[in-house]
């Protein structure tokens, strides 16, 4: 796997060296394109979907707690949706899946808009959709390498992915209530449901029909819990995965507590807003750069430089500084995201092939519900806490967890000191493996494969 970085070619003439891509190189794949648009549009209608359906909760009961709860419910289902149906990415055909979960979204939050419907059905309905998610990005998220080779052009195309997302929290929440204005919340919530169609009609009818990965005999919790347990036990993947969840987990303190700063400084609310953006601007351009701009080789060397970037303006939150000081130490903790090109590199090569996808949906799962548990953490050490102690201790523990975890550290060489036994190759045995290996090649992406690769490949 690690290979085919340097074998990445971009198209006919476009003289893009063979460890870069291009935007050109990513979006002229006709599969991808389909894929980004899609998710652009039902981006959009999910971020006018929380706002508008934030205001129609608390014009319910004008509660702050249970508008709040919005947000909450957004993440918590990744936890169980990641854990019990992550094992969709590896039984069911992408398509189907995808264009499933479009449709279902559709008519769930086209529930929504029943007039009187209660809030705790309100709530159902957007724990039940949330249900969806995980499935739906984590088959997306293992369909990604079929259709862009892994190397550059799968990075660029993550970070492309990655841009819609950061974009959203930029400007999306500013649309969603100029949208307010002029339509009701229930008429937010259908421009939603029309999204979702539309992403599952492009999805439908703009990619490839793809067979099923061969089935397996037992059910689906059993075999995603299986999966999960597989994907963790797997070292490398693990470090890779737990260093892409807690280094946001701690990262979001700013944002978590962006409106108790603004009153901290003496700032009107709306000051709040500006906070929020500062962190995804610097990611949208840390982003851009990286997965643009630099080599493989660089994406993952600057992993750890990196991910330091991210925590350490955070630390001068010890100071409370004002709004304009404080904006620019977010924009420049958000460039410190570069870390995540090389990590989506690093993921697709450390995860054994028999469990990719399974690494690759719990990856978009546990990032999410990191995240909510992120906001929920430092939101509540906010409250018992001097702000300028919390965000610099989320700061100290996401430093220490960049520091521990190292996910781009070589292994170490045999404790005896002895180099290791290789076997010899000569042009006409070059491609000759271990006998785990042919069993591998012979016995499919099962667990007993993935078993084989967890141990290591036998001396020959």
């Amino acid at each position: 796997m690690a290979t085919r970085d340097k074998q990445a070619r971009a198209g006919p003439g476009m003289g893009t060296p063979a460890s870069r891509a291009s935007y050109r190189d990513v979006l002229g794949a006709g599969e991808f394109r389909v894929i980004f648009v899609a998710h652009v549009v039902s981006m959009l209608g999910n971020v006018v979907a929380a706002v508008a359906l934030t205001v129609l909760v608390y014009q319910q009961t004008r509660s702050p707690a249970l508008a709040a709860s919005v947000l909450a419910l957004s993440f918590l289902p990744y936890l169980l949706g990641g854990i019990l149906l992550g094992a969709a990415a590896d039984r069911l055909p992408a398509r189907r899946v995808l264009v499933g979960c479009d449709l279902a979204s559709a008519v769930l939050v086209a529930c929504m808009m029943v007039p009187g419907m209660p809030v705790p059905g309100l709530l159902a309905l957007l724990f039940a959709n949330g249900l969806i998610a995980p499935v739906y990005q984590g088959v997306r998220s293992a369909a990604l390498p079929t259709i862009l080779p892994p190397g550059p052009r799968y990075v660029l195309g993550r970070s492309l992915m990655r841009l819609v997302a950061q974009s959203a929290q930029i400007v999306g929440y500013g649309v969603g209530g100029l949208l307010l204005a002029i339509v009701s919340p229930r008429g937010a919530l259908a421009a939603d449901a029309l999204s979702f169609a539309a992403s599952g009609m492009m999805l439908r009818f703009g990619t490839a029909r793809r067979p099923a990965p061969t089935g397996r005999s037992m059910s689906m919790v059993r075999d995603s819990l299986t999966g999960l347990r597989s994907t963790l036990a797997h070292q490398p993947t693990r470090r890779v995965l737990l260093f892409s969840w807690l280094v946001p987990a701690c990262a979001v303190a700013p944002e978590a507590l962006a409106a108790p700063y603004a009153a901290h400084i003496g700032q009107p609310p709306r000051a709040a807003g500006l906070l929020l953006m500062g962190i995804p601007a610097g990611t949208v351009a840390a982003d851009a750069l990286a997965a643009r701009l630099l080599p493989s080789g660089m994406q993952r060397r600057i992993i750890i430089p990196a991910g330091l970037l991210v925590f350490a303006p955070l630390m001068a939150f010890a100071a409370s500084p004002g709004l304009g000081l404080a904006l620019v130490l977010l924009v420049i903790s958000g460039l410190g995201s570069a870390w995540a090109a090389g990590i989506d590199g690093l993921l697709i090569q450390a995860a054994p092939r028999a469990l990719r996808n399974r690494g690759l949906a719990l990856g978009s799962a546990g990032l999410m519900f990191t995240q909510g548990l992120g906001f929920a953490l430092w939101g509540i050490a906010g409250q018992y806490l001097p702000l300028a102690v919390v965000i610099p201790l989320a700061a100290g523990a996401g430093v220490l967890a960049v520091g521990t975890l190292r996910p781009d550290q070589p292994r170490r060489p045999p404790l005896s000191g002895r180099p290791e036994r290789r076997v010899g190759h000569d042009a006409g045995t070059r491609n000759r493996t271990c006998d785990s290996r042919r069993q591998r090649a012979a016995g499919g992406a099962g667990y007993q494969a993935a078993g084989a690769e967890l141990r290591g490949p036998r001396r020959c």
